[in-house]
């Protein structure tokens, strides 16, 4: 904590919420993604580690139970997530007064109405064993993951703050924090003494815990008396349309182990989340993105080139995304020959669809950026049902013949159908001048080298298809470089900085 402090000392609050810079630059945005990014990765790379050990101790239909647990906490997050507002209301003014009102109310709402759905939850959590996963068994497991997700709803408070007031390392920190308390137990309690899905789900709460009491302090300072219902009903009705659209956005990403498990049982539903796990390499980025976009676009709001400068950030969120979801689909299969059991390595087939799924998620984010500006929330929903509606319809023709294939492919497409949908209705209602030439060319070559990753995988073996990969990796950059995705001023600017770092300069 003293090291912190020092490279991010607390000031009044009056400072502290003094406002980010009103113009920030691509670079602002590249390095507070790139910070994010780097402790989503450095947290990931940790939790990546432990899916080799749980699987070495879980057999396929536990790590089924696990996702089914995970996905119905994923459903009542829906509930009680309020995805967006801060951000969008604590920007409204400058006003400390106001930010310190804003950050009460919205910890308000957060601690009141979840306690009484997830205390309620609670209290059946027998009844959602029985219905979800067949057996009153695993009832524990539920009660464990409720309180966790209770403990994490109000730790996004914090960990927001700390993004909105440009605060990264303090992000860094308590993200890390939690990583490591996590990781630790979970090593304890799954490795030494073996307890299985509950031990993972144990580790999880008790991580909660730490960070919940750590972080407290970056909000307990904003919390004030004097707030008014006004913005309350403002940021509730802001809010709203994110649960009709989170129940689509859950369609998306979650319904399709239901159906897996209903129509294939544990053991496929388990395969599925494996692959799942490791598609979310790309899911990082997507977050790490997201970390970054709301303060670096919104800083650009009132300076008369906010659309321009919307599309630009886009050209190279698609760049970073492409570029890892080809390079997930590329090496997954020896990634798990390397690290997974070979119970396991029927599940690489599905991390290439997902990845391009996660690619499509962070499109969503670029694209809808017109809903969140103009306060047109209510717009969502109706796009969001029609792709969940679609979900569904796939995962109904598809995964009763391919299993844990047909839900990744059905994800897949109907979440570009999504991130189209979204294009679509945000042109009309805030129009961004988009490159498409070049968001044309990187989305399409990331498509290519993930289906070139699945011709290998099936058609050659292991060691043999290293050097193609190699290569199929390389394309994807210097094809770009070579299509001149990048800008010219760009590129010189990058090349004048890279030259300022030589030794000797």
């Amino acid at each position: 904590m003293t090291e912190l402090r020092i490279e991010e000392p607390d000031r009044e609050e009056d400072a502290a919420d003094a406002g980010l810079p009103r113009r920030l630059g691509v670079s602002a945005l590249l390095y507070d993604s790139a910070v994010y990014g780097g402790t989503r990765v450095v947290v990931k790379s940790l939790a990546f580690l432990l899916i080799p050990l749980y699987a070495h101790f879980l057999t396929p239909a536990e790590f089924g139970v696990l996702e089914l647990v995970l996905a119905t906490m994923a459903l009542v997050d829906v509930f009680i997530n309020l995805p967006g507002t801060l951000a969008r209301f604590y920007f409204d003014r400058d006003d400390p007064a106001w930010r310190r009102q804003i950050v009460t109310l919205y910890l308000a709402i957060e601690a009141s109405y979840p306690a009484v759905l997830i205390g309620g939850l609670i209290l059946f959590s027998g009844v959602l064993s029985d219905r979800i996963i067949g057996v009153e068994t695993y009832a524990a497991f539920f009660v464990i993951a409720l309180c966790d997700l209770y403990l994490t709803n109000i730790v996004d408070l914090p960990l927001s703050l700390a993004r909105l007031r440009r605060k990264p390392l303090t992000f860094a920190f308590y993200a890390l924090m939690r990583a490591g308390t996590q990781i630790t137990f979970a090593v304890l309690l799954v490795a030494v003494w073996q307890i299985g899905v509950k031990g993972i789900l144990i580790a999880s709460l008790t991580s909660a815990g730490v960070v919940f009491v750590v972080s407290a302090r970056e909000y307990v300072r904003d919390l004030t008396r004097r707030v008014s219902l006004g913005p309350a009903r403002e940021m509730i009705s802001f809010a709203w349309p994110s649960v009709i659209s989170g129940l689509a956005f859950y369609s998306l990403n979650f319904i399709d182990r239901f159906f897996i498990k209903h129509y294939h049982g544990l053991a496929d539903n388990g395969l599925y989340g494996a692959a799942f796990r490791y598609s979310q390499i790309v899911l990082v980025g997507v977050v790490a993105f997201r970390l970054g976009w709301p303060q670096w676009h919104y800083s650009w709001l009132h300076s008369g080139r906010h659309q321009q400068m919307v599309a630009r950030g886009a050209n190279y969120s698609f760049f970073g995304l492409g570029f890892l979801a080809a390079l997930v689909s590329l090496w997954i299969l020896p990634l798990f020959h390397l690290v997974m059991p070979e119970r396991y390595w029927d599940a690489t087939a599905a991390v290439p669809p997902l990845a391009l799924s996660a690619l499509a998620a962070g499109a969503y984010t670029a694209f809808a950026v017109g809903f969140n500006v103009t306060k047109r929330m209510r717009l969502v929903p109706p796009i969001a049902v029609g792709a969940g509606a679609l979900a569904i319809g796939l995962y109904f023709l598809l995964v009763p013949p391919y299993s844990f294939l047909g839900a990744a492919w059905g994800t897949a497409a109907a979440s570009w159908a999504l991130a189209l949908a979204a294009l679509v209705v945000g042109q009309r209602i805030y129009p961004v001048p988009w490159e498409w030439r070049r968001l044309v060319a990187a989305t399409g070559l990331t498509l290519a080298l993930a289906l070139a990753a699945l011709v290998l995988d099936d058609r050659l073996s292991l060691l043999p298809s290293l050097p193609l990969r190699a290569a199929l990796t390389l394309a994807y950059p210097l094809g770009l470089l070579a299509l001149g995705y990048f800008p010219a001023d760009d590129v010189a600017k990058a090349r004048a900085a890279l030259a300022r770092l030589r030794p000797g300069r």
